[in-house]
């Protein structure tokens, strides 16, 4: 029973873990003020990449992760070209048919992808692979974060006009940012192709897309670390809760998603309010020389 229990755990931990990856994706492209939606297809274009690649030509799980990458980040650089022009709810609307149009593609691209049958991944990754990958992720974006193209995300993010006066490059940022994603999104894709060991058209679709969106912005859309605490609460704990409720993770993630809008609406990690509250007790403590002056007036 233990060993079921511990069994369970480690899968949901797992599952966390990937999703923690994807939701990092799309943060990216948020944090770019881009509200984008095809990280599922960049994880698509990796995964069905990757796992023809390891199919045919033998490759590894870290050649692949690779091979997914490269292939995400190419998806994503055409599709960062053509959609970046649009505006914000059009965006939004075309990484959605970005989706389905990747979905049509995998069915149509049978001798590559599987078709409508699927295929199985003949590699199984672990779980300290995917802690070491997770990490290496989270490591690059605090590294990129601190960088120039960092605050100037933040920027554009902030008020995109605004920034393109002070001499930011809107859309190259914003362009690095689809491009960034795309790689990590693509190696997202590869290690859930890894983890569930088969994919097929509905493995990368929309209800991964929304799954996503929900890790991100309830977990923290203005920090990276947001997203990974995202992923725990709505991918992780689902999956374990499901064992003991049917239909837990859909119920589950209903009842968060109403608690932390309603109670949170910043998302379960925010740096604006940290701020505010820290600017609260700054106000409410006495300075250091009134302090000194009320205890003479004391004595």
């Amino acid at each position: 029973m233990m060993a079921t229990q511990f069994a369970l755990l480690v899968s949901a931990l797992q599952f966390a873990l990937v999703g923690a990856i994807l939701a990092l994706s799309t943060y990216v492209t948020l944090w770019a003020g881009l509200l984008s939606f095809a990280t599922v297809s960049f994880a698509a274009a990796g995964a069905f990449t990757a796992t023809h690649l390891m199919s045919t030509a033998g490759l590894g799980l870290w050649p692949a992760l690779a091979a997914g990458g490269l292939g995400g980040g190419v998806l994503a650089a055409a599709a960062g070209l053509l959609l970046i022009r649009l505006a914000e709810h059009w965006l939004a609307l075309a990484t959605v048919a970005l989706i389905l149009v990747t979905r049509v593609i995998v069915v149509n691209l049978g001798d590559l992808t599987g078709g409508s049958e699927g295929q199985i991944v003949p590699v199984k990754v672990e779980l300290w692979e995917l802690l070491l990958v997770l990490g290496l992720v989270c490591l690059f974006l605090a590294r990129l974060a601190r960088s120039r193209f960092g605050t100037a995300a933040v920027a554009t993010r902030e008020d995109p006009t605004a920034a393109a006066t002070m001499g930011v490059p809107v859309r190259r940022i914003q362009i690095g940012a689809f491009l960034v994603s795309g790689v990590i999104g693509g190696i997202g894709g590869v290690l859930q192709a890894a983890l569930l060991r088969y994919i097929d058209p509905d493995t990368f679709y929309i209800d991964l897309a929304v799954t996503v969106i929900a890790c991100v912005v309830l977990g923290g859309a203005y920090h990276w670390f947001g997203s990974v605490i995202g992923a725990v609460v709505f991918t992780g704990l689902p999956v374990y809760v499901n064992q003991f409720i049917g239909q837990g993770q859909s119920i589950i993630n209903g009842v968060l998603l109403l608690v932390i809008m309603i109670w949170v609406p910043g998302g379960l990690i925010d740096p604006l309010r940290w701020r505010r509250l820290r600017e609260r007790r700054a106000a409410a403590a006495p300075a250091p020389e009134a302090a000194q002056k009320v205890a003479e007036v004391g004595t």
